[in-house]
């Protein structure tokens, strides 16, 4: 099996995906994409105003339109790149499994109660709470978020990374480390 050469980091929203992935990229001095960026880039709008405008299903249509392009630019190209996800990926099997064919998918593995202080955090900043937890119970809503896409990032992913309250450089050698085990063994395979 040929060697992968893009690594998609993938999680809960506030796992620190993009810092992670802007850090791991730098060191393997490879371009780094963050996914919501690229829809921004491509319409004009942030993952947050499409979901607002459209809901799921225009969210989805644009993650899955960025994902589509980021794969083709890089598919089969040796240097490859970095990939940061929404956190929402977890919910659009269409990118996942293109990017599940185009990389190696790390799933950044963070505890349900570090994740929903920084999401209360984060809504505190911005003067609301996401959509998806309007409506109700926003740590009941969350929670059940939680459990499903953790299920589908663990499902899916080739390295599962905990992260706990870990610094990001450490993060990083370890997804590089365990990349490069996981690409060998797929050499192999």
């Amino acid at each position: 099996m040929e060697e992968r050469s893009v690594i998609v980091i993938m999680g809960m929203k506030h796992t620190g995906k993009s810092t992670v992935g802007a850090l791991l990229a730098q060191r393997l001095e490879v371009p780094f994409h963050d996914t919501d960026a690229v829809i921004l880039e491509r319409t004009g709008k942030t993952p947050r105003e499409l979901y607002d405008e459209g809901g799921s299903a225009l969210m989805i249509e644009k993650e899955t339109d960025a994902v589509r392009n980021l794969v083709s630019r890089y598919s089969g190209d040796k240097t490859g790149c970095v990939i940061a996800t929404g956190g929402g990926l977890a919910d659009n099997a269409e990118a996942l499994g293109l990017l599940k064919k185009a990389g190696t998918l790390v799933f950044l593995d963070t505890p349900f109660e570090l994740l929903f202080k920084r999401v209360m955090a984060s809504a505190e900043r911005d003067g609301r709470l996401p959509r998806f937890l309007q409506g109700g119970n926003p740590e009941a809503l969350f929670r059940e978020l939680f459990l499903r896409r953790t299920k589908t990032y663990a499902t899916m992913s080739d390295v599962r990374i905990t992260t706990g309250t870990r610094v990001p450089a450490e993060l990083v050698l370890e997804i590089m480390d365990r990349t490069a085990h996981e690409q060998r063994t797929n050499i192999h395979r």
